[in-house]
């Protein structure tokens, strides 16, 4: 039994091994890539198949150079230009019960991050424009054209600092 499941094993793999591509081109002018032949039906066809032999293999992986870090070495690129940080106002969609909100607020003042908060469970117009702005929660901080579900003070510098 062993031996019979061996056999079928090998005489899978060695089926897989020699797989053809076809390549067509239709009526319409499409060209298709399957592993199936073309289909019977209709005139003026070019079929070619392609065996595994006529691929070149994949070239040899590249040594990895490492930094300082251990991290892989990227190629050189030209800094990315400065950006100004944000000067606009930030508005930030909190609830009164809101622990993040509240550390949102807390780190926007005492970092002289001007900001405006809208409270959506007390103010209807507020909790609308929360609503288009696609929030589902709070807080929800807008700088500039970027929107932040949530809070976290290194997402809010990125904002700040990368600002459209």
């Amino acid at each position: 039994m062993r031996t019979v499941l061996v056999a079928m094993t090998l005489l899978l793999i060695i089926s897989l091994a020699h797989a053809e591509m076809y390549q067509w081109v239709d009526e319409n002018g499409a060209v298709t890539f399957k592993d199936t032949p073309p289909p019977a039906s209709g005139k003026g066809r070019k079929v070619k198949v392609y065996q595994d032999s006529d691929f070149a293999a994949a070239p040899p992986a590249q040594p990895v150079t490492r930094g300082d870090r251990g991290l892989a070495a990227a190629a050189p690129q030209a800094p990315a230009p400065k950006k100004e940080r944000f000067s606009g106002t930030v508005e930030i969609y909190v609830t009164a019960w809101c622990g993040y909100c509240k550390q949102a607020q807390n780190y926007m003042k005492k970092n002289g991050i001007d900001y405006v908060a809208y409270d959506i469970e007390k103010d209807s117009a507020a909790r609308q424009r929360h609503k288009e702005l696609g929030g589902r929660g709070v807080p929800l901080i807008i700088i500039g054209s970027n929107r932040m579900s949530g809070f976290s003070a290194e997402t809010l510098e990125q904002y700040l600092n990368n600002s459209r």
